[in-house]
C-alpha cells in the first residue's frame, strides 16, 4: 500500500525537521499510544491500540529512524506485531520552505500487512490505514503550528 500527500505549516523548517528526527516528540504523533520507550536518537518504541472490525487490541511498534538529510528530509521505518498480524511500513518526509513563509512538508508511507489482519481484505485494511496515516498527519500539523 502506498500512500502520499503534502500540508504547510507555521513551523520554520529547521522546526519541522528537529521535531521528526527526535523519537520523544515524533512518537506522540501516534493514535492511541499508550506507552514510549526511547532507546536513542535513532530507535524508540511503542505500544499502541489497533482495532480493525472485529480485531481489537494491542500493537508494539519498533521504529528507526534510517536516513536524515539535515534540514531537508527524514525517513523512518516502523515494524509492528501483535494480534496475529505484522505491519512493515517505511515513511518519508521532506521539508522545504514554504511560499509566504512556514514549511512545505511532503510525505510518503509504503506499507506491507501480514497475518490477520492482511486476511480481513484489501479494502478494509485500506480504509482503515487511511484513517491512522490522517490521524497521524493532522497530530503532525497541530505539533507543527
Amino acid at each position: 500500500m502506498h500512500y502520499e500527500g503534502s500540508f504547510t505549516v507555521a513551523a520554520s523548517r529547521k522546526a519541522a525537521y528537529e521535531f521528526a528526527t527526535d523519537p520523544s516528540r515524533v512518537a506522540t504523533v501516534f493514535p492511541d499510544v499508550s506507552e514510549v520507550v526511547v532507546q536513542d536518537a535513532e530507535h524508540f518504541a511503542l505500544r499502541a491500540k489497533v482495532g480493525i472490525s472485529a480485531i481489537k487490541g494491542a500493537m508494539d511498534v519498533k521504529c528507526t529512524v534510517v536516513e536524515k538529510v539535515p534540514l531537508t528530509s527524514v525517513k523512518l521505518k516502523l515494524l509492528a506485531s501483535g494480534l496475529s498480524s505484522g505491519v512493515e511500513m517505511q515513511s518519508t518526509f521532506t521539508f522545504e520552505d514554504a511560499t509566504g513563509g512556514g514549511t512545505l512538508v511532503h510525505w510518503a508511507a509504503d506499507a506491507v500487512v501480514a497475518g490477520l489482519i492482511a486476511g480481513l481484505g484489501s479494502r478494509l485494511t485500506d480504509s482503515v490505514a487511511k484513517k491512522y496515516i490522517h490521524d497521524i498527519i493532522e497530530s503532525l500539523k497541530r505539533e507543527l503550528s
